[in-house]
């Protein structure tokens, strides 16, 4: 599970994460206005397609770790609120 203390870094991951999808996504319809139509375009595009599908995923990756932060704070709340009594 993700504790509090991983946040940031999971944070910052997603943060990389969109930013290279997006870069490589403007990388390639750069790329593709240059190309001829033909195989090398076709190409292109469903890479273009499989960088769209896999930004589109995202959000329940991110939904997936908060829930994950929050049952560990609420574990952590019961399994560590009584031992300094």
């Amino acid at each position: 599970m993700v504790g509090l203390n991983n946040v940031p870094s999971v944070v910052m991951s997603f943060v990389l994460i969109g930013l290279f999808l997006g870069a490589g996504a403007l990388a390639l319809s750069k790329f593709s206005d240059s190309l001829a139509a033909g195989a090398a375009k076709n190409a292109v595009g469903n890479a273009t397609l499989g960088i769209g599908a896999i930004a589109e995923q995202l959000p329940t990756i991110g939904v997936i770790v908060a829930v994950s932060v929050i049952i560990a704070v609420v574990l952590g709340a019961f399994a560590f609120g009584g031992k300094n009594r």
